[in-house]
C-alpha cells in the first residue's frame, strides 16, 4: 500500500514538470495527471525522497521507442538506445566492448567470434545469451532494420552459451562499426513469435537490457518517460529519470528552466549561453548534412548537364549565410565533408555561376522556345514540385529564386520533417531538400548512392527511381571489402569524383553542431567520436549517464 502511494506521488511530480515544460511550447496536448488518492494525508515516511535526479532533455517525437516502430530519424536512434544495448558501443574515447566484452576475427577477416559478458539480464529479468545474438542476426536477415543491415551475414553460430560465431559472405571492413556497433541484441522469448515487427508496440517490445527502461510514451504529447534499470550490467545508472519533450522553442525552454540540456536549439542558439557561467556549452561534429534530390523518375534529371547546371544555379555561400546564420559549411560536391580523414579535397566544385548554369542547359539540349522565361525540357516546361520541410521556407524561397534565374520554375510545397522523409524513401516526390544525420565515421555511407550497396545502411536512401553508374558501383563493393587503408582511401577519393561529376544529389551544407545543459542538474555530456551508432551527432550517448 506504501508502494503504490509512492508511485501515484512520483506520478504527480512527474507529471506536474513535463505540464511546466509542455507550457512553453505551443499547442501541444498536456500530460494527464494520474488519479490520486483524495483525502490521504501525507506523513514524513510518505514524503518522496528529494534526492532523485530527474534530467529533462529535448529530442523530437520519434513514435515508439522499439526497434522497427521509431522513427528512421537519427533522433529515433538515440531515443532507442536509451533501451537497446548492442554488442560493441562507443563512448567518449571511441569503440569499447559491451554485450560481448571480446572478440576475435578469423585470417580471412570474414568470420567473427563474439565472447559475450555473463549475468546481464533483460529487463524482464530473463538472462541474455548466445541464443538472443543468434536470433537478432537471423531476425533482422528476415526483417531487415533499416539502421544496420545484416545482409551480408552467412551464418551465426552458437559455440556455447556465451559464445557466438558470426560468419560473412565475404569480407565487409566496417561490421564491427556499422553492424555490431549499431545493431540493438532482441530478447529471443519477446521477439520469437513476432511476425509484425513494424506493428509491434505492446509493452514487451521496449524489454532490453539497457540502461533504461520506457516508463511511459504520451503519443499526443510526444513525450517520454525512461527510468533508470537498477541491475545495468555496465555500471550505475546516475539518472533515476529521463524526460524527453519536443519543443517548438527550445531556446525559450530552457530559459525558462524547463529543460535542462538542448541538443535542438541549433547552433547559434546554444553556442549564445557561451559566456554564461550557469552553463556549459559543448560543440560537436557536423555530423548532418542538407541535400537536394532528384527522382530519376523525371526525364531532365538523367541529364548530368542539367544536373550540373542546377548546382551552378545555387548560391551555397548565401544560402548558408540566411539559412543556418553562418552555422554551417557549404558543401562539396563529392558528398564528403572536410572534416572527416575521407574527404577529397581535390574534387570538381560548382561555384555559383549563372550564366555558366544558363549554358549547361542549352547545352543538355533546354529552351525557351516561346521566350516566356521558362525553359522546356524534351518538349515539356521545366516546371518541378519540390518539397521542403515546414520550417525551411526561407530555404525554399531562396532555391526557388536561383532556379528561376536559369528558366526553372519550382513549385515548392511543405511538410513536417517526417513526411518529406517517408516522401523521399517512398520515391514520392519529384525534386526534395532535406537533411539528416548519419555523416560521418565508416565511407559506406556513400553506399546511398550504389545501386547494390549490400551492408550499407538504409535509413538515408531514397525510393523511386535512383541515379546508376557501373563504375561507381564497382568501386563502391571494392572499397567496402579492401582492408588496406591506403588502397580504401584511394577508392573512396574515386568514389567522390564520380559524385562530383555526376552529382546523384547536391551537397547543400553540413550543419555545425552545439548542445548547451545546466551542470548544476548533471554533467557529464560528450559528443560520441563518429556519432552514436552510424554517425548521429548527439550528446545523449547513453554512456553519459553511467557511472
Amino acid at each position: 500500500m506504501k508502494m503504490d502511494f509512492l508511485k501515484k506521488i512520483l506520478a504527480l511530480s512527474i507529471a506536474l514538470i513535463m505540464s511546466i515544460g509542455l507550457a512553453s511550447c505551443g499547442p501541444k496536448i498536456p500530460v494527464e495527471n494520474p488519479a490520486i488518492e483524495s483525502n490521504t494525508p501525507l506523513t514524513e515516511e510518505d514524503t518522496p525522497s528529494t534526492e532523485e535526479k530527474i534530467v529533462r532533455m529535448d529530442l523530437s517525437d520519434v513514435g515508439y521507442p522499439s526497434v522497427y516502430t521509431v522513427s528512421k530519424k537519427g533522433q529515433g536512434y538515440v531515443a532507442l538506445q536509451f533501451i537497446f544495448d548492442t554488442l560493441i558501443w562507443k563512448d567518449n574515447t571511441g569503440e569499447i566492448p559491451y554485450l560481448a566484452e571480446k572478440y576475435e576475427v578469423s585470417e580471412d577477416n570474414k568470420t567473427y567470434t563474439f565472447y559475450l559478458r555473463k549475468g546481464v539480464k533483460f529487463t524482464d529479468g530473463e538472462e541474455f545469451n548466445a541464443e538472443d545474438v543468434k536470433f537478432t542476426f537471423d531476425y533482422t536477415k528476415e526483417h531487415p532494420y533499416h539502421y544496420a543491415s545484416t545482409s551480408m551475414v552467412k551464418e551465426t553460430r552458437i559455440i556455447d552459451d556465451y559464445t557466438v560465431e558470426i560468419e560473412l559472405s565475404d569480407v565487409y571492413v566496417p561490421f564491427i562499426s556499422d553492424v555490431a556497433g549499431c545493431l540493438p541484441i532482441l530478447p529471443e522469448h519477446i521477439w520469437k513469435d513476432v511476425t509484425e515487427p513494424e506493428t509491434f508496440t505492446a509493452p514487451e517490445a521496449v524489454i532490453a537490457t539497457g540502461p533504461f527502461k520506457l516508463e511511459s510514451y504520451d503519443s499526443a504529447a510526444g513525450v517520454y518517460v525512461y527510468t533508470k534499470n537498477e541491475n545495468y550490467f555496465y555500471g550505475k545508472v546516475a539518472a533515476d529519470k529521463l524526460i524527453v519533450s519536443n519543443y517548438d522553442d527550445a531556446r525559450e525552454a530552457f530559459v525558462a528552466g524547463d529543460l535542462d540540456v538542448s541538443a535542438t536549439m541549433g547552433y547559434k542558439k546554444a553556442t549564445s549561453f557561451k559566456n554564461d557561467d550557469k552553463y556549459k556549452v559543448l560543440e560537436g561534429p557536423g555530423l548532418w548534412v542538407s541535400r537536394l534530390y532528384f527522382n530519376f523518375n523525371e526525364p531532365a534529371f538523367n541529364s548530368k548537364e542539367i544536373r550540373q547546371a542546377i548546382h551552378h544555379s545555387i548560391n551555397l555561400d548565401e544560402i548558408v549565410d540566411k539559412v543556418t546564420g553562418g552555422a554551417a559549411i557549404v558543401g562539396s560536391a563529392g558528398h564528403l565533408q572536410p572534416n572527416t580523414p575521407w574527404y577529397n579535397p581535390d574534387v570538381k566544385q560548382y561555384p555559383y555561376d549563372v550564366e555558366k548554369a544558363k549554358a549547361l542547359l542549352i547545352e543538355a539540349g533546354a529552351v525557351d522556345s516561346n521566350n516566356d522565361g521558362v525553359m522546356e525540357y524534351d518538349g515539356k516546361e521545366m516546371k518541378y514540385e519540390t518539397i521542403f520541410g515546414e520550417k525551411d521556407v526561407q530555404y525554399a524561397e531562396l532555391v526557388a529564386s536561383y532556379l528561376k534565374e536559369i528558366g526553372i520554375v519550382l513549385e515548392v510545397k511543405t511538410f513536417d520533417d517526417n513526411t518529406v522523409k517517408t516522401l523521399i524513401g517512398e520515391g514520392s516526390f519529384t525534386l526534395a531538400v532535406n537533411g539528416h544525420g548519419s555523416f560521418g565515421g565508416d565511407p559506406i555511407l556513400l553506399g546511398r548512392f550504389a545501386s547494390d550497396s549490400d551492408g550499407a545502411p538504409k535509413v538515408t536512401a531514397q525510393g523511386g527511381k535512383v541515379w546508376h553508374n557501373e563504375e561507381y558501383n564497382k568501386i563502391f563493393e571494392q572499397s567496402a571489402m579492401e582492408l588496406n587503408k591506403e588502397k580504401r582511401h584511394e577508392l573512396v577519393s574515386k568514389l567522390q569524383e564520380i559524385i562530383a561529376e555526376e552529382l546523384p544529389t547536391i551537397t547543400m551544407y553540413y550543419n555545425l553542431n552545439a548542445t548547451v545543459y545546466n551542470p548544476a542538474v548533471y554533467d557529464g555530456y560528450y559528443y560520441t567520436p563518429d556519432g552514436i551508432g552510424i554517425a548521429i551527432p548527439f550528446a545523449y550517448n547513453k554512456l553519459c549517464f553511467v557511472e
